[in-house]
């Protein structure tokens, strides 16, 4: 079953953690009523500009948010090498060596810290836009 707009967008901010839907309308200067509609299925087409902008706040692909509006998109990006977002191919590779060499506690620790990582990358993106936009927004 593929995946909609409306799960992809409201999967991505959940999985970043604390982001509410306000703050992702103002990270992608729109408005929280269009990212409520997008999220509800009633916008299902939202402008190149938001899809842009929807891609980077939430770290996601333009193109995964496209295959999404086009009901080809069959899973959510951040599982598809396992368990987790990988974009780096070496840190890829490293993760299904971790997947075929471990078992029990220890491969679930190497994950654990692997998740981490990744989280706390995307939170220093995260607070990084932010202050562009903060920066941007003073005269």
């Amino acid at each position: 079953m593929s995946i909609t707009l409306a799960e992809l967008i409201r999967g991505a901010r959940l999985r970043l953690g604390d982001m509410t839907q306000k703050e992702l309308a103002r990270l992608t200067e729109t408005s929280t009523e269009n990212i409520t509609a997008i999220e509800n299925g009633r916008n299902r087409t939202p402008s190149p500009e938001i899809v842009k902008a929807l891609a980077m706040v939430l770290d996601i692909e333009v193109q995964d948010i496209y295959a999404s509006m086009a009901g080809t998109l069959n899973n959510y990006p951040w599982e598809r090498a396992g368990d987790l977002d990988l974009k780096d191919p070496e840190l890829e590779l490293m993760f299904r060596k971790v997947d075929s060499l471990l078992n029990g506690e220890a491969k679930d620790r190497v994950k654990a810290f692997i998740r981490f990582t990744l989280d706390e990358d995307r939170r220093r993106r995260r607070r990084e836009l932010e202050e562009r936009k903060q920066g941007a927004d003073k005269p």
